[in-house]
């Protein structure tokens, strides 16, 4: 007779216990707090799947689903000798949800040690993160990892290394460094290619998840990086992650992406003003935008928020954004400035009154708002503001064309 084991993991969270059931049956919401991506499907055997940048993944079907009471499925996880069995029940006491998870069917033989380390653990960090992002809003796979203090604009392409001059291949351009932390004491500043971080190459942008997987602030690590063709190596000092403050409502929140829009659209008129078609149409240089594309760059960047918005508000994935210059250079021909300044401003102003309209329960859920208001309090205006510089450049190199 097969000898078998069974694990129990528990944690008590203060949340409504819908939104903790939603946590395991929302393929985002999954990403939020368990893995780095997943799939689900929430029906009697529905499929699941997930799995992590650092290279594991687990995989089972759902056996059944009792709403806000019981989930039950089969697990494999990578390297797992065999299948076996996760129920997770929910139980509201008071203002708290006490979550069970019974992990069974594990083996009690020799390759089953490391597996059911591996399970126990994952499911105890799991289960802090989802109490942190339901309670908080902050993700610990985040928020306890520390800060480089630059804002990452793209892997390098052939584009970037010719009008560099980069004498390398790979590497991660950045936009710009936050004041006061650790990247602008090291020197780096925007353009400047970061080669490679705590002795790891970088080559995409979840490479600056693994140099610094373990790393605490106040360490210091060794980051080359490239200013055209000049190498810099450097040391830097690890920043503590600054917590964002969030409005306390949707209206407040809108209120401020209004006022950023207002900052941002006086400083745009000014540079602007007495701007000609054919300035703000001119190209400074090969696969450079001009003054109408970096425009329309902006106009589209608000039309994916009103689709980001919706999709948030539902717990959908919001898709990509792509720069095709083939296609911002098909839609800057269609506007002239002026009808294309209007359109910038009035999809920002749809923008403020999605933000204003947010649901209350949407708002209320930590989980949901927390990174999504977050974000427009901080980086979305500052990419606005970021692209003035790239617009006052190209009207420049027009005029002295």
């Amino acid at each position: 007779m097969q000898i078998t084991q069974t694990l129990e993991i528990t944690k008590t969270i203060a949340a409504p216990i819908n939104q903790v059931y939603r946590s395991f049956i929302s393929p985002v919401a999954l990403e939020s707090w368990f893995s780095d991506f997943a799939e689900l499907v929430p029906s009697e055997n529905g499929r699941f799947y997930a799995s992590w940048n650092a290279g594991h993944y687990a995989a089972g079907l759902i056996k059944e689903m009792v709403e806000n009471q019981e989930i039950s499925l089969t697990w494999r996880g990578q390297g797992e000798p065999r299948d076996t069995d996760v129920l997770i029940t929910f139980k509201e006491e008071d203002d708290h949800v006490f979550v069970k998870v019974l992990h069974s069917n594990l083996g009690t033989t020799d390759d089953w040690i490391e597996s059911s380390k591996a399970i126990r653990s994952g499911w105890e960090i799991a289960l802090n993160n989802l109490k942190s992002v339901l309670e908080t809003g902050l993700d610990k796979r985040i928020y306890d990892r520390p800060m480089l203090g630059i804002y990452p604009n793209q892997v390098i392409d052939e584009g970037i290394i010719r009008k560099f001059n980069l004498p390398v291949e790979t590497g991660i351009q950045i936009g710009g460094v936050i004041e006061g932390l650790g990247a602008e004491a090291a020197g780096l500043q925007p353009d400047d290619v970061i080669f490679s971080l705590n002795g790891f190459e970088l080559k995409g942008f979840n490479d600056f998840a693994r140099a610094i997987s373990g790393l605490k602030a106040r360490d210091v690590v060794e980051v080359v990086f490239y200013r055209r063709d000049r190498k810099f190596t450097v040391d830097m000092v690890l920043s503590p992650r600054q917590t964002p403050e969030v409005p306390d409502s949707a209206a407040d929140l809108a209120k401020i992406v209004a006022q950023s829009y207002e900052d941002f659209n006086v400083e745009m008129d000014k540079i602007l003003e007495g701007v000609s078609d054919d300035e703000a149409s001119f190209s400074p240089g090969e696969k450079e935008w001009s003054a109408k594309e970096t425009l329309v760059h902006l106009m589209y960047t608000e039309r994916w928020l009103h689709l980001a918005i919706s999709c948030v508000v539902s717990d959908q994935r919001t898709g990509g954004f792509v720069n095709q210059l083939e296609l911002i250079q098909a839609i800057a021909n269609s506007y002239t400035l002026e009808d294309l300044v209007a359109e910038l401003k009035k999809c920002e102003q749809i923008t403020v009154n999605l933000l204003a309209a947010l649901p209350i329960d949407f708002y209320t859920d930590k989980r949901r708002c927390f990174g999504f208001t977050s974000s427009f309090g901080q980086g979305f205006a500052k990419h606005s503001f970021s692209h003035l510089p790239q617009i006052e450049a190209a009207i420049a190199a027009a005029r002295r064309s």
